[in-house]
C-alpha cells in the first residue's frame, strides 16, 4: 500500500490542478453568460420602461425665440434634453437633443440649417431630423409643435412615425 492517507485515494485531484478550468467548463460559463445577457437585453423594456409623454408641454412664447434661434427644454422627463428651433416666421420644429449615435448633445447651426454632433461628426437636417452625414444610425426623434394663442406647445411623439 502507499503511504498517502485513505481520503486522498478517493479524491485523486492534486491541489496544483484544482484551479484549472476545462474547455467544457469554460464553454458552459460563456454560453450561460451570453444567454443571461441576451435575455436581459430582450426584457429591458419590461424591466425598465421609459415613460412616454402623455401631456403636451408649454415651451415658451413665440417672441422668446427669434427666427433662426432655438430654445432648450426637457421632455418628456427632466432627464431628456430637447431643442426647439424656429426655422422661419411660422415654422417651429422640436427634436431630442441627444444624438442617435452615442447620445452626445447636438448643437444647432442656423447658417447651415442643421444640427451638429461634435463627438463623432454627425450631422442632422433641421427640417426633418434625418441623418445628413456621420455615424448616427437613425434620425433625431421629433416632437410635433403647436402654436396656441402665442404660446409654443410640444406634443407627445407619434408612435410608429
Amino acid at each position: 500500500m502507499s503511504d498517502q492517507p485513505h481520503w486522498k485515494a478517493n479524491f485523486p485531484i492534486r491541489q496544483a490542478d484544482e484551479h484549472e478550468v476545462s474547455r467544457r467548463q469554460f464553454c458552459k460559463v460563456a454560453c450561460g453568460s451570453a444567454l443571461a445577457v441576451g435575455a436581459g437585453w430582450l426584457a429591458r423594456d419590461k424591466l425598465f420602461p421609459v415613460p412616454a409623454a402623455t401631456q403636451p408641454k408649454l415651451v415658451g412664447r413665440i417672441e422668446e425665440v427669434p427666427v433662426g434661434g432655438y430654445k432648450l427644454f426637457r421632455y418628456p422627463t427632466e432627464h431628456q434634453p430637447c431643442i426647439l428651433v424656429r426655422l422661419s416666421e411660422n415654422q417651429f420644429v422640436a427634436y431630442s437633443q441627444s444624438c442617435t449615435h452615442l447620445m452626445c448633445p447636438v448643437n444647432y447651426q442656423h447658417e447651415k440649417r442643421q444640427f451638429y454632433c461634435p463627438c463623432h461628426e454627425g450631422f442632422f437636417s433641421a427640417e426633418d431630423g434625418r441623418v445628413l452625414a456621420g455615424p448616427p444610425p437613425r434620425p433625431l426623434p421629433s416632437y410635433p409643435v403647436e402654436i396656441r394663442a402665442g404660446e409654443i406647445w410640444v406634443n407627445p411623439a407619434i408612435r410608429g412615425a
